[in-house]
C-alpha cells in the first residue's frame, strides 16, 4: 500500500477542519475568509436539533445564510414525498411543526405531490434539490480529506429513489470498497485496518458515518486518481453519489437520475 498525498499539498492540513474566528481559513463554498462554522449536512435533515458533535466545516456569514430556504424546501419535500409513497412512514414531529408554520412552502409542496388515481406524482425542483446535493457533497469532502481542490475537480451528481433501485442496486451502493492505499495524513474517510493473519498486510476501507439513524448517512473515499466520491443517503429515501474528478478545464457537470452510470 502507498499513502495517499494531499491534493493541495501538506500546507492544506486544516484548511477545512481547524476554524477560529478573524483566521484566514477559506469558505468551503466560495473561497472567501470565513467568519462562521456550517454544519454538515444541516440539522434541517434531522429530527433531533440537539444532535452533538456534528461535523463542521468554515463558511462565510453570506454563504452559510444563503442555502436555508433550499434546505428546507428539500427535506420537506423528500419527507412529505417519502409519506405518501410508503404508508408505514410517518413525518418527524419537527417536520410537521415546520410545515404548520411556514404555509407557503407547505402550499408548494402540497402542488407538486399529488395522488391522481391511487398513483403518487411529483415534480421537485431539480435545480434546488441538485444545489442542496453540491453543497452537501462539498461539505462532507472538505470535512473528511481536508484539502480538495474543488476549483480544478470537475463535478457529476447522480442521485435516485430507493422505489427506483433494486436490491442489487442497493447493496452495490452500499457496498464497503477495499483501498490498496493509506488515506492522506489528517484526514477522517478512510480507516487502515491490518491483518495480523496475514504478516502486516494492510488496507483501506471508507465507512459509512451514520449521522442520525434512519434520516442521514455519507461516506467519502478517493481513488488512485485522487478523485473524491461522496456517497450520501437522505431519510433511507434519496440516494446520492457526486464525484469530485480532477479536470484542468474547471468545468462542473451535473447528471442527476443516473445511479448505475
Amino acid at each position: 500500500m502507498i499513502q495517499r498525498k494531499r491534493l493541495a499539498g501538506n500546507s492544506g492540513l486544516g484548511y477545512y477542519t481547524s476554524w477560529e474566528k478573524a483566521s484566514s481559513k477559506g469558505c468551503i463554498y466560495c473561497g472567501k475568509v470565513a467568519d462562521t462554522r456550517e454544519h454538515v449536512p444541516s440539522k434541517v435533515f434531522l429530527s433531533d436539533a440537539l444532535l452533538e458533535n456534528l461535523p463542521t466545516i468554515p463558511a462565510c456569514f453570506e454563504c452559510n445564510n444563503s442555502y436555508s430556504n433550499d434546505e428546507r424546501y428539500v427535506a420537506c419535500f423528500l419527507d412529505v414525498l417519502k409519506s405518501k409513497i410508503y404508508f408505514n412512514y410517518n413525518l418527524s414531529e419537527r417536520m410537521e411543526v415546520r410545515l404548520e408554520k411556514d404555509s407557503s412552502l407547505k402550499a408548494i409542496i402540497d402542488e407538486s405531490i399529488q395522488t391522481v388515481d391511487e398513483k403518487v406524482c411529483f415534480d421537485i425542483n431539480e435545480n434546488r434539490l441538485m444545489r442542496i446535493l453540491t453543497k452537501l457533497a462539498r461539505g462532507h469532502a472538505g470535512y473528511e480529506f481536508d484539502y480538495v481542490n474543488f476549483d480544478s475537480s470537475k463535478l457529476k451528481v447522480h442521485y435516485d429513489y430507493s422505489f427506483n433501485l433494486s436490491d442489487s442496486d442497493l447493496c452495490d451502493f452500499n457496498n464497503i470498497p477495499e483501498f490498496q492505499c493509506y488515506p492522506e495524513v489528517g484526514s477522517r474517510g478512510i480507516f487502515v485496518v491490518e491483518n495480523l493473519g496475514t504478516r502486516g498486510k494492510t488496507a483501506g476501507y471508507a465507512f459509512w458515518s451514520n449521522i442520525q439513524k434512519g434520516r442521514y448517512r455519507y461516506r467519502v473515499e478517493q481513488n488512485e486518481q485522487s478523485d473524491v466520491c461522496v456517497k450520501i443517503v437522505i431519510y433511507e429515501f434519496l440516494y446520492s453519489r457526486a464525484e469530485f474528478r480532477k479536470n484542468s478545464n474547471n468545468s462542473e457537470t451535473r447528471v442527476s437520475g443516473e445511479m448505475n452510470e
